[in-house]
């Protein structure tokens, strides 16, 4: 009986550390050391454009505040909506919300729209930055997987990808609207520079979205749909992090492809 019982639990202890090894796409969440802005107050499911960016640790995040709800760099927020909206003033609510499978537990988290040249963050000394967590907002998400196809304003379309939403749901503000990225070769990738002293240090490209288009990793098929660790310890030591976006779906030159992405649980080395 004891040796079936010694059995039983080391099957029990493989089948646990098989399934702890298998996190869809690397899913982490951040321990108490971690960088996780749950010290910005907020009210419950509620955001913050601040107008001269936000701190959290050692960390300064910065922000250009536009007007109303226009804004590059980073804001904060708690929302954490997974599904469609009624209007097209209910945007707001998935562009300030995180995409994640299940409820969100990471509490408050920032926010980025990659424009201006405006989004990045500093790190009051050189640090060696061992991850940070990443998620797509509810509004690129469901962008990306469902598309966003109106035609113009003068000659509207529904939308063929779904057609029983109201025009606005994915509305781009672009000419022809969003790509659904259901085709190989599709992507929106995050790219991430190291700096030290003003001095680019290095470069980390992660991948929000591919299907099939990561040469490293040529059978990703994906749309991003929850918190994803990204190894920084490659850049080294770096004062700032700056983040642009890419996409194979451009209209004159500029992505159709929400600019946008959450970003928390920043883990720096002690």
């Amino acid at each position: 009986m004891k040796n079936i019982k010694s059995l039983l639990l080391a099957v029990l202890t493989s089948f646990i550390a098989i399934s702890c090894s298998n996190d869809e796409y690397g899913s982490d969440i951040p321990l108490p050391n971690d960088i996780t802005l749950n010290e910005l107050a907020l009210e419950r499911f509620t955001y913050q454009i601040p107008e001269n960016g936000f701190s959290s640790g050692s960390i300064h995040f910065n922000t250009l505040k536009k007007s109303g709800n226009d804004y590059s760099g980073f804001c904060y927020s708690n929302r954490n909506n997974r599904s469609f909206v009624s209007t097209e003033e209910d945007n707001y609510v998935n562009m300030f919300s995180v995409y994640t499978k299940y409820p969100n537990r990471t509490e408050t988290y920032a926010i980025a729209h990659v424009a201006d040249d405006a989004t990045f963050l500093t790190i009051d000394k050189p640090t060696v930055v061992e991850h940070i967590l990443v998620a797509n907002t509810t509004y690129a998400y469901l962008a990306m997987k469902y598309g966003d196809v109106f035609g113009t304003k003068e000659k509207p379309e529904k939308n063929p990808n779904l057609e029983a939403a109201p025009k606005g749901v994915w509305e781009s503000y672009v000419p022809g609207g969003v790509k659904k990225m259901d085709e190989d070769g599709d992507f929106l990738k995050l790219k991430i520079y190291g700096y030290k002293g003003g001095t680019k240090v290095g470069q980390v490209d992660f991948f929000l979205c591919t299907r099939k288009a990561d040469s490293e990793n040529p059978t990703y098929d994906y749309v991003m749909n929850d918190w994803v660790k990204v190894d920084l310890v490659s850049l080294g030591e770096v004062d700032k992090l700056s983040f642009e976006m890419e996409s194979n779906d451009m209209a004159i030159g500029k992505m159709r492809t929400p600019a946008y992405f959450c970003l928390d649980g920043i883990r720096l080395k002690k």
